[in-house]
């Protein structure tokens, strides 16, 4: 049996994304996570995370969200942790 590419479950987690807490949030996501790319220290960064934590706390695709994130190996934010090359 053949495995399943990364590219393939990227793909497939993808699809949820337009049911995440945040789809409407584009702007502040944005300003979030320059907040975060900007802080400085481990406490910067914590307090960069609290609206988009609080923000993704209520939603139903985290687990989603988080495993885009690290098939992506993305930098940002997301599933309300940040993500340096998916981790």
């Amino acid at each position: 049996m053949r495995g399943i590419s990364r590219e393939v479950l990227a793909r497939d987690a993808a699809w949820s994304l337009a049911d995440g807490a945040c789809k409407d949030l584009t702007i502040e996501w944005a300003r979030w996570e320059d907040l975060y790319a900007a802080a400085l220290t481990q406490a910067g960064r914590l307090a960069a995370l609290a609206a988009p934590a609080a923000v993704c706390a209520g939603c139903r695709i985290t687990g989603e969200c988080a495993d885009l994130a690290e098939l992506s190996g993305y930098t940002g934010i997301a599933a309300g942790e940040g993500y340096r090359t998916g981790r």
